[in-house]
């Protein structure tokens, strides 16, 4: 076979393989995994493109879900969290590409190939969920004075309740640096992602907030 025939060939396998992937109207699991991978690679690439710009490192997208080795949340809000925005993205990106390789590239049964994928998923899952503890870590290395936040106008991380019921938790810059710190209410229960305004110091790194 010359080398032009095999140009040839694998031109065509590779414009059969794209046309089974994007035919939406004839159902098929690399579709599926195709659709996954491709909508979580680009979603994936824009929120590190909006962290590396942002400077977004603490927060990350992250659910209310993090929790310590003691299963609590420690003061800066730095506790490993394995589901945020940019895991499961990292998800989506390792299951739909795996998926798409076991099905068309190596032809692998459908059962098979949801395990590899989800397993695989699941591994960048971990790697980035573990990247992103890592960087809040060394953000968190160097000491800063708390007092220098107030007046800075931040979001609410996790719902504060009413004054005297309990503590929640706010984002806010911190000398130049944002910031997760544990925060009350001076007033009516705050929910979560409003805008507030720090007004004082409770006690330690807890800081006193009131709604902007």
């Amino acid at each position: 076979m010359t080398i032009t025939a095999l140009l040839g060939l694998t031109t065509q396998l590779a414009e059969t393989t794209w046309t089974e992937l994007v035919n939406f109207e004839k159902f098929s699991d690399a579709t599926v995994y195709f659709s996954m991978a491709s909508l979580g690679s680009v979603l994936f690439a824009l929120k590190m493109i909006a962290m590396m710009l942002g400077g977004d490192i603490e927060g990350g997208g992250d659910f209310d879900l993090d929790a310590d080795a003691d299963g609590g949340l420690d003061d800066h809000g730095t506790g490993f969290s394995l589901f945020s925005l940019l895991s499961i993205l990292a998800f989506m990106m390792g299951a739909g590409w795996m998926g798409v390789a076991c099905r068309v590239e190596w032809e692998i049964g459908p059962l098979a190939t949801a395990a590899a994928s989800g397993g695989f998923g699941f591994f960048l899952m971990l790697i980035s969920s573990f990247g992103m503890f890592s960087m809040r870590k060394m953000n968190e290395s160097g000491s800063y004075d708390v007092n220098t936040c107030v007046g800075e106008v931040g979001r609410v991380y996790l719902k504060i309740p009413a004054k005297g019921s309990g503590q929640g938790q706010v984002e806010v810059n911190v000398e130049g640096r944002k910031k997760i710190l544990r925060a009350v209410s001076s007033g009516e229960e705050i929910e979560s992602f409003a805008s507030v305004k720090v007004t004082g110091i409770h006690t330690g790194e807890t800081v006193i907030v009131e709604k902007y």
